[in-house]
């Protein structure tokens, strides 16, 4: 026998697919796909020990060449079994395989129809011939072939990225044996190149199975084979470098030997440990990386849960760095609610389709954990009798979720929080070391959180003061009911952050009518601002009232009507908050939130709901405040009016004096492009412009003759008196000026400060000649009536003196239009 480069090469080969052959045999539970791949193992090791045999036995030399040559075959049916069985797929004529490798088998063995001679020499295989049948062998090579095509298109399909990695590395191990078979049909067959391409095939499926847990073999395999690479490699060297010092000091014997030995042994030792230990950390962190990045997610974990307070962002943090860590798809955290002692859903990663998801206060899971700080697995549910009682909601709540793994989190013993995990995307199950792993992470993270969670209910009790403080300064500060109700939705939406807000106001009758919506111009669609709302939504708005607190709707009820989604805006959010809002002796109506929830923490919590029953608390108050102020005015207003047609029956003008004015005030106005407020400012101050006569004696108001300078003094009087009347009315608040106004004149000889050009507002300039002209038309006690012509004449004659020319021309205009339609 002897030994060369070449004979070592199927020696290293026979060594490394022996023992992945050991740890596959050795490996449990016994799968197809493990026993295809133990098959091709076996066979390799068999082509493997042919390809050293061929080498040294000239006598048997033809013989172990033709077993090489069919078990060649026999390897690629196994790999092709393997890699179907790998990725789930089968093939009808997949029975048939078997049978087509035994009858070659037989012909190459023991005919020369398939391998004819082979030559060896020096261990060199010189020459080989092929029989007239060797072709039959090329429908088993494309197996090779056919595994290779079928591993690489489900490598490009699959999202996993672990077992595209695992599939990345046996294709390009079989590859690399696919390209090295056809060598045996060149010049280039007679050297052991195909056995040195299956050697890096072998190591390449060894690093599969190890970093990237290629067939799923056990931790403790894995660990046993790679812990030991560093031991023999310095075993090796420290041989080596004794051996080397005994070649250099072959003169030394007896004790001399045995002192230099130790010597080299120790010196060797300090040099070479630093450098085993630096080659165990990397082996470390190349096949076990899932430990090795549990440790660092731990370290980084650790460092930043301490600077973090925000309560979403630690557990967004928490879920996104483990489930990265470990391949997992779904996880979820639900933490306690301190006044219901409800477990909700706060942030999850790949949940977002499973609802409002939470643990009551007896829910089994809570009880288990108030008396138990061990995780729980979902086989542990299974078989305990206390999850037996589950309901059937829960217990589908569950199988949605998908949890294999519940971690509880506790602060001085009580249970704040739950982890729940998701099984792997490897489909492994949880080790004792994951287990361990994840229960540091909720060791770790449950005063953090803990502190998070006072943090975060420290600011939402701040927020909640801050937000009724500036709600309730701003609502003392007017009673406007649209000022107040605009601020009220603008507020709720603003301090909730929801998507958009609404208020309905309930009518006598019964009917709800939106008066406010915040955004206006919402995203969402039209809100309905300014109509009756749907009679199929009454049901729900009553029974709030009735009730008198919060009720949240959620889309994912599975008793919604279309209706009643439309008439709801259910369509345009996924949850809606409808607060009642009561007077102190009467139902308002209501205040309506909706919002579109993501993934961050579940809509209305119980800090949510109560910020929104303080809001409608002051919203209440001031809306009934301002609305009875509203309802003051209106009547305030009317009596005022009252008034003013009660002056238009004491002077002695006719019956709709006022109206016409009011009328032709208007069209004027708005031939001179002034605002809808800026006209209805002129209407009412066109209407009421004379109220302020109510304070003119009756002797005064119907002498028929001239006005002494007394008498005088007194009729100047009453723009002032009428300013002062309607000035407290906040509505009119801008018709005070302009009735103040009216009777001055354009060159500043008017009453009552002597006004003149643009000092006068434009609405008094407006309601001075309107006035002007009726009292030219209308019959007095001290004046006759005057045709229209003659009322035109007077007024273009004291344009510029009396009267603004501008107002004039448009009046003219107006005025003409206005006497044609027959008004």
């Amino acid at each position: 026998m002897s030994w060369n480069i070449i004979t070592i090469i199927p020696v290293i080969s026979f060594i490394l697919y022996g023992v992945l052959f050991i740890i596959i045999a050795a490996s449990t539970p016994q799968t197809n796909t493990r026993r295809a791949f133990k098959w091709y193992l076996a066979h390799m090791v068999v082509w493997s020990v042919s390809g050293f045999l061929i080498l040294q036995d000239v006598s048997w030399t033809l013989f172990w060449f033709r077993v090489m040559a069919a078990n060649g075959l026999w390897t690629m049916a196994s790999l092709y079994t393997f890699s179907i069985n790998l990725i789930g797929k089968k093939r009808k004529w997949n029975k048939y395989v078997p049978i087509y490798l035994t009858l070659f088998t037989i012909l190459t063995l023991f005919s020369d129809l398939v391998v004819l001679s082979v030559v060896v020499e020096s261990n060199v295989v010189v020459e080989y011939t092929y029989g007239p049948l060797m072709v039959l062998g090329f429908p088993g090579y494309s197996l090779f072939l056919l595994a290779l095509i079928e591993l690489i298109s489900t490598g490009r399909r699959t999202d996993d990225s672990l077992q595209k990695n695992r599939l990345t590395y046996l294709i390009l191990g079989i590859g690399i044996s696919f390209l090295a078979t056809f060598i045996n049909f060149t010049p280039l067959g007679k050297y052991p190149i195909d056995i040195g391409a299956n050697v890096l095939t072998a190591l390449i499926i060894s690093y599969a199975i190890l970093r990237h847990q290629l067939l799923d073999i056990r931790v403790v395999i894995r660990q046993g084979l790679l812990y030991s690479i560093p031991t023999m490699l310095i075993g090796a060297t420290y041989f080596l470098i004794i051996a080397l010092f005994l070649k250099v000091f072959d003169t030394f014997s007896g004790l001399n030997i045995f002192i230099i030995s130790l010597i080299v042994s120790i010196i060797a030792a300090l040099i070479v440990e630093p450098l085993r230990a630096q080659a165990q950390k990397t082996i470390d962190r190349l096949f076990f990386r899932e430990k090795y990045d549990s440790q660092v997610m731990l370290q980084t974990l650790s460092g930043r849960a301490a600077s973090v307070l925000d309560l979403y962002k630690i557990t967004n943090m928490i879920l996104s760095d483990v489930t990265s860590t470990l391949h997992l798809p779904r996880a979820a955290f639900f933490l306690r609610d301190e006044e219901t002692g409800v477990f909700q859903l706060t942030t999850q990663i790949g949940l977002d389709e499973t609802g409002n998801l939470s643990f009551r206060q007896g829910h089994p899971v809570v009880l288990w954990f108030s008396t138990h700080d061990l995780p729980l697995g979902r086989q542990d549910m299974e078989v305990l009798p206390q999850f037996q009682s589950l309901w059937k909601s829960e217990r589908q709540d569950l199988e949605e979720m998908g949890a294999e793994l519940f971690i509880p989190i506790k602060v001085q013993s009580q249970l704040v929080g739950i982890f729940a995990w998701g099984s792997k995307r490897s489909e492994q199950a949880f080790s004792t070391e994951d287990k361990l792993t994840l229960s540091t992470v909720a060791n770790q993270t449950a005063v953090a959180i803990e502190n998070a969670r006072l943090y975060t209910a420290e600011q939402s009790r701040r927020k909640e003061i801050d937000t009724l403080y500036n709600l309730s300064h701003q609502l003392v500060a007017t009673d406007d009911p649209e000022i107040v109700l605009k601020g009220v939705v603008q507020h709720a939406a603003e301090s909730i952050r929801v998507t958009y807000s609404r208020i309905l106001i309930r009518k006598a009758n019964g009917d709800y009518y939106c008066r406010a919506i915040y955004p206006e111009h919402n995203l969402v669609g039209p809100l309905r601002l300014g109509k009756i709302e749907p009679i199929v939504a009454e049901h729900y708005y009553n029974r709030i009232l009735r009730d008198g607190r919060c009720v949240v709707l959620d889309i994912n009820e599975p008793d919604w009507q279309k209706e009643e989604k439309q008439a709801l805006f259910i369509n345009h959010a996924s949850t809606l908050c409808l607060c009642p809002l009561q007077g102190a002796d009467t139902q308002i109506g209501l205040l309506i939130l909706g919002e579109f929830h993501s993934s961050q923490g579940m809509p209305f919590s119980a800090s949510e709901l109560r910020l929104i029953n303080a809001i409608a608390d002051y919203a209440a108050s001031a809306i009934q405040r301002a609305m009875l102020h509203e309802h003051l005015e209106e009547n305030f207003l009317q009596t005022i009016v009252s008034l003013a047609n009660a002056i238009d029956a004491k002077d002695s003008y006719t019956g709709d004096h006022s109206q016409r004015m009011g009328d032709m005030a208007t069209r004027v106005s708005q031939a001179m492009k002034l605002s809808i407020k800026e006209v209805e400012s002129v209407y009412w101050a066109a209407v009421l412009h004379d109220i302020g006569k109510i304070g003119v004696p009756d002797e005064i108001l119907n002498k028929s003759g001239p006005l002494t300078d007394e008498e005088w003094t007194v009729m100047k009087e009453h723009p002032l008196v009428g300013a002062e009347i309607v000035a407290p009315v906040k509505y009119l608040a801008p018709v005070a000026p302009i009735i103040l106004a009216h009777h001055e004149k354009h060159d500043g000889s008017g009453y009552p400060y002597g006004l003149k050009g643009k000092e006068i507002p434009l609405g008094a300039r407006i309601v001075s000649v309107v006035d002007a002209y009726i009292a030219i038309r209308d019959k007095r006690i001290y004046s006759e009536s005057h045709t229209h012509d003659e009322a035109i004449t007077e007024i273009r004659r004291c344009s510029g003196t009396q009267f603004d020319p501008e107002v004039v021309d448009v009046f003219c205009r107006i005025i003409s239009g206005y006497r044609n339609s027959g008004q």
